[in-house]
């Protein structure tokens, strides 16, 4: 064998031997990590092992007994009540309203409080934070009204940024006017009614007024007249004692819309409006789909 054969085998004799010995490390650095991981692994075990216990004899009764609790609580009907109308308010909030709101210039969507607002008139403390009417119950509220809208005038009391107002203005109403006694509401609402798309209004004589209610005389025609309760119970009672004077003196077809009344039995009391029956599909939408119960009254004439 020549000298150049003795040096290749040399060098792959080195070569092998070069890679056995890596494997060899290779193996042993494995083996080291294999045993500090199951090491590592056992006392995991054991701490966690200790760590349930402790919490099983402290936490874990006291948890079940909590969560039964929450649980107990959310089944009582009032409680299933109260969460049934939180989410009916973030379904109209969140996906009924959107398509109407986002035509609003002005946005109506968020409650205000009066705190801090400028107010009309000395009845501050009778009035109810501003909230906005759901849109789709408004229309099914409407539906109530068994007449030929042209033939009557609508007026929202209360009437904040103007929603309703304008809502009511998408049907052919002779006239549209509301009542707003807190200043910056009612600029909003006059903002909103400038701006609102002419395309939508099928009655465009649309007015707001900055007033206090129990100072405004009725419209002397027929009417609807809208309350989302805006104020106290002795506020209603003087507006309503004044639409009933004047119908007194002029009989005429008159309604009225209260979403979420506080004083029906004021009403029935004046011997001039009935309660009125929703259609059934809109009563049906009432009763499952709205936050708010809905009255609605038509005059004796």
């Amino acid at each position: 064998m020549n000298a150049a054969s003795h040096a290749k085998d040399a060098t792959a004799n080195a070569v092998a031997a070069g890679r056995g010995l890596l494997r060899s490390r290779l193996a042993g650095r494995i083996a080291k990590l294999a045993d500090k991981t199951s090491s590592q692994t056992k006392q995991a075990t054991k701490d966690g092992l200790a760590r349930a216990a402790e919490y099983g004899r402290g936490n874990v009764l006291p948890e079940i007994e909590r969560t039964g609790a929450k649980l107990k609580e959310h089944a009582r009907p009032e409680r299933m009540k109260q969460d049934y109308r939180e989410f009916l308010h973030w379904l109209h909030a969140r996906v009924l309203d959107p398509p109407k709101e986002q035509l609003f210039f002005s946005p109506t969507k968020d409650p205000l409080p009066l705190s801090g607002l400028t107010i009309a008139g000395a009845n501050r403390a009778h009035g109810h934070d501003y909230r906005p009417t759901p849109c789709q119950l408004f229309e099914w509220a409407l539906a109530g009204v068994d007449y030929d809208l042209s033939k009557l005038t609508f007026v929202d009391y209360g009437a904040g940024k103007g929603r309703v107002m304008l809502l009511a203005s998408e049907h052919p109403f002779a006239a549209v006017a509301g009542v707003e006694f807190a200043e910056e509401l009612h600029d909003n609402a006059e903002m909103n009614i400038a701006q609102y798309p002419r395309s939508r209004m099928l009655c465009r004589n649309v007015e707001c007024v900055l007033e206090d209610a129990s100072q405004v005389g009725t419209p002397d025609g027929e009417a609807v007249h809208y309350f989302f309760n805006p104020f106290s119970r002795e506020i209603f009672a003087e507006v309503l004692n004044n639409i009933v004077v004047s119908y007194r003196h002029k009989p005429r077809r008159l309604y009225l819309i209260l979403v979420d009344p506080v004083a029906t039995d004021l009403v029935e009391a004046s011997g001039v409006f009935a309660r009125a029956e929703l259609p059934a599909h809109e009563r049906l939408k009432v009763r499952l789909l709205s936050p708010y119960d809905v009255a609605v009254y038509r005059s004796l004439a």
